[in-house]
């Protein structure tokens, strides 16, 4: 039997509380495990597990919540996700975690910021892997026996941008006329996410590594954006804390996707994410939800058919 400590989702998984006051918070972390099928073939489960965290051992890293995005919808699935991520670091911040803005290529607009400075002067981690400079673009786990590349559950080639043809091409001359390059417009992380100074401000997986090491960190949630490319790939994604060990988990109804519904598997864009997630749980990390931390229902966004 698989990962005994797991028990499979029956029904209506009970949500567990937050303890304030530094004490442990407790997470129900869900995955899938694979299992055979009379017929040999492989198929997948899912399976909870509750771990008690405590606050001081646990980072939270925002990832590429720009200010702006050259795709139209990307931006406005942002703006409405935004606040409620907000509220969910509000409560870790206050909880004792450490909360890490990650946006990256705008590290000019925080070059003075405490946080900027702290992960520039955090002390070089002793076992600080040879490649957490780098993006991951796949770890083993996404490998089959043979070690052929497991089968990627939408196709993102065409950039992933689904916007009406219209709108985008009206916020493309938006972005011009504001000075920005409409294929990489950001500057900053948006300003509904506040920075305090007790934050860590980085881009940098050499720098995220060694404050994780300093504070003697191994638990990570990762929420922002975009699942399918930076939130999985970046130098402190999910796959590189994972591959090396951390103990990472993705907040799944804070993140979004770029895919496009014209593009195979031809699903609606949340459709889409659904999938992401899918195979992070089973090849990656588990995943979590913010009502686990700030209570209420789980965020969903207002189009979101499924």
């Amino acid at each position: 039997m698989r990962s005994i400590a797991f028990s499979v989702i029956a029904a209506i998984v009970i949500l567990p509380s937050v303890n304030a006051g530094g004490k442990d918070v407790e997470l129900t972390l869900r995955k899938r495990m694979s299992f055979d099928t009379p017929d040999k073939k492989v198929e997948y489960k899912v399976e909870t597990a509750t771990q008690a965290w405590s606050p001081k051992g646990v980072a939270v890293i925002v990832v590429d919540m720009w200010d702006t995005h050259h795709c139209y919808n990307a931006v406005q699935r942002v703006v409405e996700m935004a606040p409620r991520m907000n509220e969910v670091l509000v409560k870790c911040r206050d909880m004792g975690m450490t909360i890490i803005h990650a946006p990256s290529s705008c590290m000019n607009a925080y070059k003075d910021h405490p946080g900027r400075i702290r992960a520039q002067d955090a002390p070089r981690a002793a076992n600080l892997p040879k490649d957490i400079g780098v993006w991951c673009h796949m770890i083993d786990r996404e490998k089959d026996g043979q070690t052929k590349n497991i089968k990627y559950p939408i196709d993102a080639s065409d950039g992933g941008c689904d916007s009406d043809p219209i709108e985008q091409e009206k916020h493309k001359q938006a972005l011009i006329k504001m000075g920005r390059k409409p294929g990489s417009p950001w500057l900053s992380q948006y300003h509904v996410l506040k920075m305090h100074d007790i934050d860590i401000v980085s881009d940098s997986g050499v720098e995220i590594w060694n404050i994780l090491e300093a504070r003697k960190i191994n638990n990570v949630i990762i929420l922002g954006v975009h699942t399918n490319m930076c939130v999985l790939g970046r130098p402190f994604g999910l796959r590189q804390l994972a591959k090396n060990g951390k103990n990472v988990v993705l907040m799944r109804d804070m993140t979004d996707t770029m895919y496009n519904p014209k593009m195979p598997p031809y699903v609606n864009h949340y459709k889409g994410t659904e999938l992401i997630i899918e195979h992070i749980e089973k090849y990656v990390c588990p995943t979590i939800t913010s009502d686990q931390i700030i209570g209420g229902k789980a965020f969903r966004f207002k189009v979101d058919p499924n």
